[in-house]
């Protein structure tokens, strides 16, 4: 009995010391050895192993569980699904066992999912192909993305900001023509890509078929202040500048722009106000009827910022 008791107050100070936690089951140990030995070539211990994976859900979003991305894909799916496909998705869960709804999904792959539908009955292979493919498609699902109804319209000063963060006159150049001739910008495709300065007169801009995103040409009237800004242009060559792509992606960056098209929309909304909706729809290279610029630009933008913007006043 005293040897007993000695034996008793040791363990109790073991465990009070964390000499000595709670036990685990053999299964765990088992597989806590196995992982050990998976590891020994990468030099990484469990613990390392286990805080990589973590890191690596939490980036991804792999963290999130099955069953609560199952019920996200549900709720959203509702509304534009198939009655039958909404069926099927509904009996989805009774397919697996309880623990798979538990499971982050970024431990999740085809072999997993296999493995979890036949755990407690065998079923044919083109049972297991259908039920996989439902469960994939749970498995990848992404919340859509929501265009947003406002477009961003820059006031005066918040363009010369613009114009402020170029480095070269190459590049102020350019941006001005988007910001004061509402020209396509994209950098690769769009008609700031194509457009040449022999198309860019006295008077306007001439934006060419070859060049227009829509093949139709049409004239952009040159306003005073475009004209100060395009001052000292070559008479001809491209346009953009060697890597504008790279360029402009800085020059965004730097003002905060959200979109390619801010300084596109934003002259779209002065020169509306500044002008008439058959001029603006004629510079924009809308048709007669498209009704965009009054969906879009027609903002809280006064005939006299309009007239200010281009130096018209």
């Amino acid at each position: 009995m005293s040897e007993a008791k000695k034996f008793a107050a040791t363990l109790r100070n073991q465990h009070d010391s964390g000499l000595r936690n709670r036990a685990i089951s053999a299964n765990l140990a088992a597989e806590a050895a196995l992982a050990v030995d998976m590891l020994a070539p990468t030099g990484l211990s469990l613990i390392e192993a286990v805080r990589v994976v973590i890191k690596q859900l939490a980036q991804t979003g792999g963290s999130e569980t099955f069953g609560q991305r199952y019920t996200r894909a549900v709720s959203a799916g509702n509304a534009r699904w198939s009655k039958r496909y909404q069926s099927e998705m509904r009996r989805l869960p009774n397919w697996l066992p309880g623990k798979f709804m538990a499971m982050p999904c970024g431990t999740i792959d085809r072999a997993v999912i296999e493995e979890a539908l036949v755990e407690n009955r065998p079923l044919a292979r083109s049972t297991i192909d259908a039920r996989t493919t439902r469960i994939l498609a749970v498995l990848k699902y992404r919340e859509r993305h929501r265009r947003s109804g406002e477009i961003q319209i820059l006031t005066l000063a918040e363009v010369e900001a613009v114009l402020s963060h170029c480095r070269t006159p190459e590049e102020r150049r350019v941006v001005a023509l988007l910001a004061f001739a509402g020209i396509r910008p994209d950098a690769e495709s769009g008609e700031i890509a194509r457009l040449d300065w022999a198309a860019v007169g006295a008077k306007d801009v001439y934006i060419a078929p070859s060049v227009s995103k829509t093949g139709s040409d049409r004239h952009i009237p040159i306003t005073p202040r475009l004209r100060e800004l395009l001052e000292g242009h070559p008479e001809s060559g491209p346009v953009r500048p060697v890597q504008w792509r790279r360029s402009w992606q800085r020059i965004r960056k730097a003002a905060g722009l959200e979109g390619q098209d801010v300084l596109r929309h934003s002259f779209a909304s002065h020169y509306l106000a500044a002008t008439s909706e058959e001029k603006a729809k004629a510079a924009m290279g809308h048709t007669a009827g498209s009704s965009t610029l009054f969906r879009h630009y027609r903002r809280a933008v006064t005939q006299a910022d309009g007239l200010a913007y281009f130096k018209l006043d």
